[in-house]
């Protein structure tokens, strides 16, 4: 008998609001910036795109008990690394490489769209650059807000405040 694609995911209290924190497989697939309610970070989690699952399951264990600490930390200013595996099958291969490139910019650094896409090996795919940002469904654990255009902050699927809120934190 076929085993079940599960998807889990855990909601989280942070300084800020509710997250919620999404794996599938033992990697981080999901991640939702706080919010005010559970249910507005569950309109946020179900706009992603995710693996292909069968069914969502919540409140299980984080295959990484520390990693809300974590978050919490990194909500505080501490300088926080997230090395968890992450899970991107479910992109086409572009974004994933994209994505995979930004979650190498250290904290508190900043690359542009166009040096992004360069090291993606696109050095003209800045546009799409910017576009497979926009999928991001792990921001923070990939830092998509370190990624900012030549003369301004560029986009953030969360608002520009939210994007400032975040470098400042890494000041």
């Amino acid at each position: 008998m076929k085993q079940p694609n599960l998807f889990f995911y855990s909601p989280i209290s942070t300084p800020f609001g509710i997250s919620i924190i999404g794996w599938y497989d033992n990697r981080l697939s999901a991640f939702v910036l706080p919010q005010q309610s559970l249910d507005e970070a569950r309109n946020i989690l179900n706009s992603y795109q995710l693996p292909k699952h069968d069914s969502q399951n919540t409140g299980s264990s984080l295959p990484w008990p520390d990693l809300p600490d974590k978050i919490n930390a990194y909500f505080q200013g501490e300088k926080v690394s997230f090395p968890e595996p992450v899970y991107l099958e479910q992109f086409h291969p572009f974004t994933r490489q994209v994505l995979e490139t930004i979650r190498t910019i250290p904290w508190g650094e900043v690359m542009t769209y166009q040096q992004v896409a360069h090291q993606a090996t696109q050095s003209r795919a800045y546009r799409a650059t910017g576009q497979a940002l926009g999928r991001n469904p792990i921001p923070l654990i990939i830092p998509c807000h370190r990624v900012v255009a030549k003369n301004s902050l560029g986009g953030f699927g969360y608002g520009l405040e939210w994007k400032s809120r975040l470098l400042s934190l890494e000041k």
